[in-house]
C-alpha cells in the first residue's frame, strides 16, 4: 500500500523541493492520529511543525540540504499505528520521525522494532509515563517534554501550598493514569501528607450518570485539591458536573490536557481557575527567544490560531530540535548520524528553552511550570 498524505497541509513541500533542485533532500515523517477526539491536538502540533521546516527550506535550507516532510495518520490504535510507521518507514526512508504521540504508541512502535531494524531515531514522542521513558529496549526515541513524575511534584507543591491537604487523584485507568496517580502520591508523602480519595477514570469518554456518581464522591469528601490525570474530554465532564453541584475545590491537571479542548467540554466559564502544568514555555509571556519566534513564525505563515496553541508549539520544537541537530552533522545525514548528533553534540538551546541528551538519557527536558486558565479560556502565567 502506497503511503497516502491524510488531511493535512500539503505534506511533500513540492514546489519548495524543486526551488533547491541541486540540494541534498533529507526526509522526516510523521506519524498522529490525526482524526477523532484528539485530532485538533495532533493536527497543530504537526501543521507547525511542518509550517516551521517550510520556512527553513524557503531561507535556503540546512548546510545545503532541504528537508521534506510527510505526514501521514497514524490511527488511533497503537498496532495499525506501528504498521504505518513502518510502511512510511520503508517507502520514504526518513532519517528521524517527529512528534510521534501516545503511550500506547510508541510503546508499540518500541516493540515492533522497525526503529532498530532501519535505525531511524524519533525525535519527540509525546509520552509522559515513566516507565516507557526510561525503558531499557529504547535505543532510539528522545523526548522533549518533561515526563510525569517532573508534573507530578510540581502539581503537588503548586496545588498543596495554594490550595489545601485534602487532595484528591483522579486518573485516568491506565498506565499512564496510573502512573500520575503512583507519582503524585509518593510527592504528598515527601509533604507528609496522604491523598484522600484516589478515584480510576475509564479510558474511552464517559458519561453523564458515571461522571455525576464520581462528582458526589469527590465533593461529599470535603476535597480542597483535585489532581487530574487524564484527557481534556472526562476532565471537562468532570469539571461540569462536579462545578454544577457546587463543588470549590483547586483542580489541576497535567499537560495531557488542551484548554481549548477542556473549554469545548465543559464551557469557558467552568473552565476558568483550572491549573494546568506545562511543559514548554508558556506562550502568554513571551519571555524566550523561542516562543517569540514560535509566535512570529505562525503570525508570518497566516496561522495566528497555532501561534495560541500549546501542542502547535511543542511540534514546533521538535522542528527546531531537528534542524539543530542537522546543523551540527558534517557527513551524510542518517538516522545514525542524527542519533549520534543527539546524544554527543548537545546541549541544544532552542532560545531559552534548553535539551540535553545522552548516551543513555533520552529525556532532553525537566521543564514544568504551572498555569491558569482565564476568562478566554487561554492559559496564563
Amino acid at each position: 500500500m502506497k503511503i497516502k498524505s491524510i488531511a493535512l497541509l500539503g505534506t511533500l513541500i513540492a514546489a519548495l523541493l524543486s526551488s533547491h533542485a541541486g540540494a541534498d533532500v533529507v526526509t522526516v515523517a510523521q506519524v498522529l492520529p490525526l482524526e477523532g477526539s484528539i485530532a485538533p491536538s495532533t493536527r497543530a502540533t504537526a501543521e507547525a511543525a511542518e509550517l516551521y521546516l517550510r520556512r527553513v527550506n524557503e531561507a535556503g535550507g540546512v548546510n545545503g540540504h532541504t528537508i521534506k516532510i510527510v505526514t501521514i495518520n497514524g490511527s488511533s490504535n497503537a498496532d495499525t499505528a506501528s504498521q504505518r510507521a513502518a510502511e512510511v518507514v520503508r517507502q520514504q526512508h526518513p532519517v528521524a520521525l517527529l512528534n510521534y504521540y501516545g503511550s500506547s504508541r510508541t510503546a508499540a512502535l518500541i516493540k515492533s522494532g522497525v526503529l532498530d531494524a532501519a535505525h531511524t531515531p524519533v525525535i519527540g514522542a509525546i509520552v509522559s509515563a515513566t516507565q516507557l521513558r526510561q525503558s531499557p529496549e529504547n535505543r532510539w526515541v528522545f523526548y522533549i517534554r518533561a515526563g510525569v513524575k517532573a508534573e507530578a511534584e510540581r502539581m503537588v507543591r503548586q496545588s498543596v501550598t495554594v490550595g489545601g491537604k485534602r487532595v484528591a487523584v483522579l486518573y485516568q485507568e491506565d498506565a499512564f493514569g496510573e502512573d500520575g496517580r503512583d507519582k503524585s502520591t509518593a510527592a504528598m508523602q515527601s509533604l507528609g501528607i496522604k491523598p484522600v480519595l484516589t478515584v480510576p477514570l475509564e479510558t474511552k469518554a464517559m458519561g453523564a450518570p458515571s461522571l455525576n456518581k464520581i462528582s458526589e464522591t469527590v465533593l461529599n469528601a470535603n476535597i480542597d485539591v483535585i489532581l487530574m490525570f487524564s484527557d481534556s474530554v472526562n476532565v471537562g465532564g468532570l469539571l461540569k458536573a462536579y462545578r454544577e453541584r457546587g463543588g470549590n475545590a483547586l483542580v489541576t491537571t497535567n499537560s495531557a490536557l488542551s484548554a481549548d479542548e477542556l473549554v469545548r467540554a465543559s464551557s469557558a466559564d467552568l473552565a476558568r481557575g483550572v491549573c494546568v502544568a506545562e511543559v514548554m514555555p508558556a506562550l502568554d509571556k513571551h519571555d524566550t527567544k523561542l516562543t517569540r519566534a514560535f509566535v512570529a513564525d505562525m503570525i508570518a505563515v497566516g496561522r495566528p490560531d497555532l501561534a495560541k496553541s500549546t501542542t502547535a508549539l511543542e511540534g514546533y520544537v521538535s522542528a527546531r530540535l531537528f534542524v539543530e541537530v542537522l546543523r551540527k552533522i558534517s557527513g551524510p545525514v542518517t538516522g545514525d548520524a542524527v542519533r549520534t548528533a543527539l546524544q554527543t553534540r548537545g546541549p541544544f538551546d532552542l532560545g531559552g528553552f534548553e535539551l540535553k541528551y545522552g548516551l543513555s538519557q533520552f529525556e532532553g527536558s525537566q521543564y514544568v511550570d504551572i498555569g491558569i486558565i482565564g476568562r478566554e479560556g487561554r492559559v496564563l502565567n
